[in-house]
This record gives C-alpha cells, sequence and structure tokens, in this order.
C-alpha cells in the first residue's frame, strides 16, 4: 500500500514511485509474490472513509488475497489513530500482518503491538502539526492582504514589473 497526501505529490510521481520501487525490492529480496497494487495518490491519510484503495485492501484482505501488508511508513495507512486501529484490527483478524520498510516492529507480542499504537499516534500529531503551520502561515498571508492558492479565476496575471505602485 502507498499514499501521497496531495495531487501535487500524486502527480509529480516521485513519493508513489519511490515508496513502491522500495516495496518491490523489499518483496523481491524476501522472495514474496506481490499479489496487487493498492494506491491512494493525492488523498489525505485523515480518515479512510475517501480512500477507494484502503477499502479495496480491506475487501482483499477479508477474502484472503494475501497475508501481508508491505508499506514504506505506518502513516501512509493512516494519519489518524483511531482509523488505524480499526485497519490493523481488521487485518489481525483476517491473520494479514503489516510490515513498515522504515519501523521495525513485531506485533505477534504486547511491545510490538503498544510499539504500533505509537506510531499511529505519532502519524496523527504530525498531520496536526502540519495543518496548525498551514493555517498559521495562511491566515498570516491574509493580514499581509497576500493571496494564497492557485489564480484567482477571472482574472488576468499582470507582471509585477507592470504594476502600478500603490
Amino acid at each position: 500500500y502507498a499514499r501521497v497526501s496531495t495531487e501535487e505529490q500524486a502527480e509529480k510521481g516521485y513519493s508513489i514511485e519511490g515508496q513502491k520501487e522500495k516495496i518491490h525490492q523489499y518483496c523481491e529480496l524476501h522472495g514474496y509474490t506481490v499479489v496487487g497494487e493498492y494506491v491512494d495518490a493525492g488523498i489525505s491519510g485523515k480518515n479512510i472513509t475517501k480512500r477507494p484503495e484502503v477499502q479495496r485492501l480491506l475487501k482483499d484482505a477479508e477474502s484472503g488475497k494475501f497475508d501481508e501488508v508491505v508499506v514504506w511508513k505506518i502513516n501512509r495507512i493512516s494519519r489518524n489513530t483511531k482509523d488505524f486501529l480499526e485497519i490493523f484490527e481488521r487485518l489481525e483478524k483476517y491473520n494479514v500482518s503489516i510490515t513498515s520498510l522504515t519501523e521495525n516492529f513485531d506485533t505477534s507480542n504486547p511491545m510490538g503491538k503498544f510499539a504500533v499504537q505509537m506510531l499511529a499516534a505519532v502519524g496523527e500529531l504530525e498531520r496536526n502539526t502540519i495543518v496548525e503551520n498551514v493555517s498559521l502561515g495562511l491566515n498570516q498571508r491574509a493580514r499581509l492582504g497576500l493571496h494564497s492558492g492557485s489564480k484567482a479565476l477571472g482574472y488576468r496575471v499582470v507582471p509585477s514589473a507592470t504594476r502600478p505602485k500603490k
């Protein structure tokens, strides 16, 4: 499973392709057969309801299509602790394990399960911090009278050299 949060990341493709490449290398190194790729490109990890590939992954796990999900990082699955734990419990119920290429844990014991829960909480903290920082920056730009975002519809872009001085 791979995911990037923004359409810009998805369009430029650097993160999705990098995640998939590392996952395929790991599977080849360990002699695993990749039975499917699940990629939510340009979709926030905030919740699972708007992520079709997570939904497909869970259905395929329930039907026994695979026995392991490999991710680059746990926060690719979700940046919401509650959602992550729900996914984790469902996969566990279907006897499907999760392997993170960057975080080493063994969920067959209580400490491993605790570590995964903490990583999920850290992912949510990171997301909330990013949202807070972006909001602060946008509010500051607004206070300074600066435009945030792409081109405003119905307006022409005038090069700064030809703009009248105030």
